[in-house]
């Protein structure tokens, strides 16, 4: 097993985990690992996959064809969530698709999972406890704004890591690694635009008593495009190693098994044919 002593960052983006995993599921058969995951949203529940060495986990629970599994109800917009937080976070890890738990303590990565604080705006590197078998950290991190509630822990509300930090780039800045691999689930030249007018309204009516979580949204895209310029940039100079799709990508509550299927299969080939690069990137930076 070759354990690269640096850092992988998953960007979230719901369903578009999907190419996440397909990248994820390549690394895991070749026996790779990261000491460091971090994880957003979508890109917290495939990390944890990725530090209990599951493969196919995360492609399992994405791609679901039973209906009566599904979490995502769209027509529950208005009357509560679109997403079904306790089917994720509850039934799929302790009776649908079980999570290794034992697998996790074993390996030792060190998994952080970006989470927004509600009161203060600031993001937060929340880990799970897999003594106590609770995902409420990966809960946190993938509530996505207007499709999922608040989450509660220690009395401390939070919302979707993206909203206050949606590529973590700068935690691994932190953490000086000088190998950094990032898993993006946007084409390249993606620019995120701004919220419109109704969104904005919804936003406030939802988080009207959270003004930080009000004024992350605002900020959200600027700092997001601001962001990838940055990674643009050392990915040109070689210091960051960088996948992502290079086909349209798909809608975020997307549920088709076989456009799933054929994103997933894009970001397993994607890495595949890269692999050559990959392991140059990773010998040209151990020193």
């Amino acid at each position: 097993m070759m354990n690269i002593d640096g850092s992988i960052i998953l960007e979230g983006g719901a369903n578009r985990g999907i190419f996440t995993a397909g990248v994820l599921d390549f690394l895991m058969e070749k026996d790779i690992f990261f000491n460091n995951i971090i994880g957003v949203s979508a890109g917290a529940s495939n990390g944890l996959n990725y530090a209990s060495h599951q493969i196919g986990r995360s492609k399992r629970t994405i791609m679901i064809t039973n209906k009566k599994d599904r979490y995502i109800h769209k027509s529950k917009f208005l009357t509560s969530s679109i997403l079904d937080m306790d089917k994720l976070f509850v039934d799929f890890p302790e009776r649908l698709f079980p999570y290794d738990y034992n697998s996790f303590i074993k390996y030792k990565n060190d998994v952080e999972l970006v989470a927004t604080n509600c009161l203060t705006g600031g993001c937060e590197y929340l880990k799970i406890d897999p003594f106590k078998r609770n995902m409420e950290s990966c809960r946190a991190s993938c509530s996505m704004p207007l499709a999922a509630p608040v989450v509660q822990i220690n009395s401390i509300p939070y919302v979707d890591g993206s909203v206050s930090n949606s590529i973590p780039l700068d935690r691994a800045q932190e953490k000086k690694h000088k190998i950094i691999f990032l898993v993006l689930t946007q084409k390249k030249g993606y620019v995120k635009e701004q919220a419109g007018k109704l969104s904005k309204f919804l936003i406030k009516a939802k988080y009207g008593k959270y003004p930080k979580v009000i004024e992350d949204l605002d900020n959200r895209a600027n700092r997001y495009n601001n962001r990838l310029a940055e990674i643009n940039r050392l990915e040109e100079e070689g210091k960051v190693f960088v996948i992502r799709p290079k086909v349209d990508t798909i809608s975020h509550l997307e549920q088709d098994v076989k456009v799933l299927g054929d994103f997933y299969n894009h970001g397993y080939s994607l890495i595949e044919n890269r692999f050559d690069d990959f392991l140059s990137y990773i010998k040209n930076n151990l020193n």
